[in-house]
């Protein structure tokens, strides 16, 4: 096992308090660098929760001997119960005024929580921050080429052209994971937490910040690195991945509006929607969730229909795939 250096306690001072929430699920591979990358940080966690979501394999076991004896770091075990709310249980679980997410598949950069403590700071209204993403191959190396750093590129590119960012983020999600982020309980509270959705409840959430908060993208440094392996969720099924990000786009439409335009909602404005529209072709199950939006009271009621397996064969029928 690799030997962590113990960073000390930080003194009590006026700085923001940050929760690490690590969700664990069959990551026992992964789970050491993954721990040793929020220990070994320049400024240490108040806090850490750990979570393991029902695995079987020994990833708990490893993760209670590593966390063992770091102050205020606490593991609990659950039977499976899903991302979103093992998410949500150690979010609830955590004291921090500010919450960093870390899967357990992920790294974080050795300064991001130094940084993000510099940003609230100097901006303490701030919702949400996220950075820039690394990738990492299953076998921790890092990875300068290839499927994923083209999208990252063609997601950069947009986002560049169009000065945009939460369109940028609709048209492809370069934040990438829950990993990437770090937020306010505030803002988690009046999210209601992270929706019920297995593939876009990053992006859910994301939208949701954008819409009633603030959010700080930090593009020029680097916060996490994200690894690229066989078992990423969002490789399961990707017309129901689709389906999720339709309805999550429409109800960012919905919510936030002329928002995720310039002030001057000029052509290049329309250009940037056209050429988002054509990049995603989910049109079609746009205008239909569009439609029905307001017959829900809430975004998980919605979303649970969206994800309801009684409409799942319409709804593939409406994505291209």
């Amino acid at each position: 096992m690799p030997i962590f250096k113990r960073r000390r306690a930080p003194s009590p001072s006026t700085e923001p308090v940050i929760s690490v929430v690590v969700p664990l699920y069959n990551h026992a591979k992964y789970i050491e660098g993954t721990l040793e990358s929020v220990l070994s940080q320049t400024s240490p966690a108040d806090e850490i929760i750990l979570i393991d979501d029902g695995s079987s394999d020994n990833g708990f076991e490893l993760a209670e001997r590593i966390l063992s004896g770091v102050p205020r770091a606490k593991v609990h075990k659950q039977e499976n119960a899903g991302a979103h709310n093992t998410l949500n249980r150690a979010i609830g679980i955590s004291r921090g005024d500010y919450i960093a997410v870390l899967n357990s598949d992920d790294a974080f950069s050795p300064s991001k929580l130094e940084r993000c403590r510099a940003i609230i700071g100097e901006r303490p209204e701030i919702g949400l921050i996220a950075g820039n993403t690394g990738i990492m191959d299953d076998n921790g190396r890092r990875v300068k080429s290839g499927v994923t750093i083209d999208w990252l590129g063609r997601a950069r590119h947009f986002l560049d052209e169009t000065k945009l960012p939460q369109l940028a983020l609709l048209n492809e999600n370069f934040v990438a994971t829950t990993s990437n982020m770090v937020f306010s309980r505030e803002l988690w509270t009046s999210a209601g937490g992270f929706q019920p959705l297995r593939y876009c409840h990053d992006l859910d959430f994301l939208m949701f910040a954008y819409a009633q908060s603030s959010v700080f993208l930090d593009q020029e440094h680097e916060h996490i690195v994200y690894r690229v392996h066989e078992n990423n969720t969002i490789k399961e099924d990707l017309s129901r991945v689709r389906v999720e990000i339709a309805a999550v786009i429409a109800q960012a439409l919905f919510a936030s509006g002329p928002q995720l335009f310039s002030a001057g909602l000029d052509e290049r404005d329309a250009t940037a929607f056209l050429r988002f529209l054509r990049n995603k072709q989910l049109t079609e199950i746009l205008c239909f969730f569009q439609t029905i939006l307001t017959s829900f009271p809430t975004r998980a009621a919605f979303y649970g229909y969206a994800a309801d397996t009684r409409n799942a064969s319409v709804f593939r029928a409406m994505v291209k795939v």
